[in-house]
């Protein structure tokens, strides 16, 4: 894996807004979590482009971040091109739009933006960067510790195969208000309106689902 994929892997992960545990990475990457601390310890010491400490984990630089903006546009006007012209999937796009991206030019990006009227966020919910400003709270989840008896609106989905994987499993799509009813046995048990059914989640999903309270999104 380039460098430069390791740093996309790390904003999808949040690493734009908060460290990143070294774990998670491991996860995301399929790397042991030896190479990934070695990894993230390196590119820290010879670039300015994340910091990491022992223990909190791994974040990147606003100079790590600016860098990175043109890649991870790219890729979300790919996946929405994928989902609208080609009928892919949540996870179908997400995977090709990862081979396809590094494989055009930015005359193609710029003419797919203008095509697709600069969107401002992805199929799975996320920000388009440089169409949109960056979200700068830090988004709940469904396994945070949510107020009772409130409904949330979900805003968007974790950009990992094996969690796009499991949402197609699942009658749950962005936009929908859901209560969440329980916590089980490493089971998130929610209320969906638009279903009108209640939905059982696992933790790793419903840890990857984010939401938020209406009126509650924050950009600058």
């Amino acid at each position: 894996m380039s460098d430069l994929n390791f740093l996309k892997l790390i904003y999808e992960l949040g690493g734009f807004l908060h460290t990143v545990s070294n774990g998670d990475i491991a996860k995301k990457s399929q790397l042991s979590n030896a190479s990934v601390t070695e990894r993230t310890k390196s590119i820290a010491k010879n670039t300015d482009l994340l910091s990491y400490k022992r223990y909190y984990g791994t974040q990147l630089t606003q100079k790590g971040i600016d860098l990175l903006k043109p890649y991870i546009q790219q890729q979300r006007l790919i996946e929405i091109w994928l989902v609208k012209e080609m009928d892919y999937s949540l996870g179908e796009c997400h995977k090709e739009a990862d081979i396809l991206s590094t494989a055009v030019s930015a005359h193609f990006i710029k003419k797919l933006n203008t095509y697709l009227d600069y969107p401002k966020f992805c199929p799975h919910g996320n920000v388009i960067p440089n169409n949109s400003k960056t979200i700068k709270r830090i988004p709940l989840t469904l396994t945070d510790e949510l107020k009772k008896d409130q409904k949330y609106i979900i805003q968007s989905f974790a950009e990992d195969n094996y969690i796009l994987g499991l949402l197609e499993t699942v009658d749950i799509k962005l936009n929908d208000i859901i209560e969440v009813l329980n916590v089980i046995e490493g089971m998130v048990v929610i209320y969906n309106s638009r279903t009108k059914t209640k939905q059982l989640l696992p933790e790793i999903l419903a840890n990857s689902i984010r939401i938020t309270e209406k009126s509650n999104i924050i950009v600058e």
